[in-house]
């Protein structure tokens, strides 16, 4: 059973909207107003709470809606991946790695006391890495497009913010790619991180992922060191000088 948080007078007023939806006081189809929304105001890939004011800001209503279900409705093959009292954040593999490609995911966040679980994201696996954004030494977690989040095989509750999560995986074959996704704001960043999420320290707010590289010439060998960032994806410190392997 879904259910929904758009407000009978606003569904009224969008039916007079130069006909793009149907009027019917039965049927209010939460989902094509979202799609509209996204389909002409986010055409940049830029969040839409940062594209051009429209109608819909004008009355007041949120720029997207998402569909509250109830928890009978998490598919059945998900996997718990974390939870803290009656919240719990599942993975569910929509299609299997195959011939070289990586897999689908799905990720849902779910209240157990209320009954509810909403779906986060979906992956989408021919998604790029920002590598490149993220060259300079000691970068901040980077910006992506939600729907450009390429892996979640893993995923966390950030501590202290559990709107917020963090997702990771190896699409590539080789790289942990790590985001960190804002739930409320439908917004996504990637750890500049290359081997994925060390410790969580729930005292200080802290995540400590790690990346590895290659010594030059005439030492060569390939070396691990391991770095702290905050919950908002800022860099705070290297917490471990490189270690050669």
């Amino acid at each position: 059973m879904k259910k929904t948080f758009l407000p009978i007078l606003a569904a009224l007023l969008l039916t007079s909207c130069n006909g793009l939806f149907k009027a019917n006081a039965n049927e209010t189809d939460a989902d094509s107003i979202a799609a509209m929304s996204i389909d002409e105001f986010d055409e940049d890939n830029e969040n839409y709470e940062e594209g051009e004011a429209d109608s819909t800001e004008m009355m007041g209503l949120a720029p997207y809606e998402e569909e509250i279900l109830d928890i009978d409705e998490l598919p059945p093959s998900a996997d718990s991946q974390d939870s803290y009292f009656q919240t719990h954040l599942y993975v569910n593999v929509e299609q299997e790695p195959e011939d070289g490609l990586p897999g689908t995911y799905s990720v849902w966040l779910a209240d157990e006391r209320a009954g509810t679980v909403r779906k986060v994201l979906t992956t989408n696996p021919t998604a790029a890495a920002m590598w490149d954004e993220m060259k300079k030494k000691d970068s901040d977690a980077v910006d992506v497009p939600i729907h450009l989040v390429a892996t979640a095989e893993k995923a966390y509750l950030v501590p202290g913010d559990f709107s917020k999560i963090i997702v990771e995986g190896c699409p590539d074959g080789r790289n942990t790619w790590t985001y960190i996704i804002d739930t409320q704001k439908r917004t996504a960043k990637q750890f500049p991180s290359n081997e994925g999420v060390q410790s969580i320290d729930y005292e200080k707010k802290e995540i400590i992922l790690a990346s590895y590289g290659y010594n030059p010439a005439p030492d060569y060998g390939r070396y691990t060191y391991n770095r702290a960032y905050s919950v908002d994806g800022k860099f705070l410190r290297q917490t471990s000088e490189p270690e050669t392997e």
